[in-house]
């Protein structure tokens, strides 16, 4: 008997998005919520790299993610097209790792979403090491970039600001 794969699942209920995950865990957001959406490319030790749907939920830089190999995703990202009112283009698929852009909202499309501290050494040889099967040399950090939320800041504060004309704004 084979043991169930983990299964990886976005599902859209009303105005509710949903993620269930067991390796991300479990979340749910409503489109009022989400301050920045864009994807991602990171490292998974020594198994794979990986690709997110990541959603900027407030001001300090906390996001939440879900994979976008995961059941659902065409729900949901229509869904997203919807409740943000433009089209949304996936274009970090096969990218290396760690990769990020922005996605919505449109004033702010194509820039970094996150900035990432990893090793130079680890950049230049983990392609390597992972089809090697052996895991990374060391970690890095990954957070939002830190010129977005300096502007989600300078937005909240001056209300004619670029985040005033997202449409349901901070």
């Amino acid at each position: 008997m084979y043991a169930a794969e983990p299964t990886d699942r976005f599902t859209v209920q009303g105005t509710t998005l949903r993620y269930a995950s067991e390796g991300l865990g479990r979340w749910e957001l409503i489109a009022e919520q989400i301050l920045l959406l864009g994807e991602a490319t990171s490292e998974d030790g020594a198994r794979d790299e990986r690709w997110h749907l990541c959603f900027v939920t407030d001001i300090q830089g906390r996001w939440v993610e879900g994979s976008l190999y995961a059941e659902g995703r065409n729900d949901a990202l229509q869904w997203l097209s919807v409740r943000m009112g433009c089209s949304l283009e996936l274009k970090l698929a096969g990218a290396p790792a760690f990769r990020s852009r922005v996605m919505w909202p449109p004033d702010w499309r194509e820039r970094p979403l996150f900035a990432f501290q990893v090793s130079p050494l680890r950049r230049a040889f983990s392609g390597s090491l992972r089809r090697l099967g052996l895991p990374p040399l060391v970690g890095s950090v990954q957070s939002v970039d830190p010129r977005l939320l300096e502007s989600l800041w300078r937005a909240k504060r001056h209300p004619g600001g670029a985040v005033a004309r997202f449409p349901h704004g901070v």
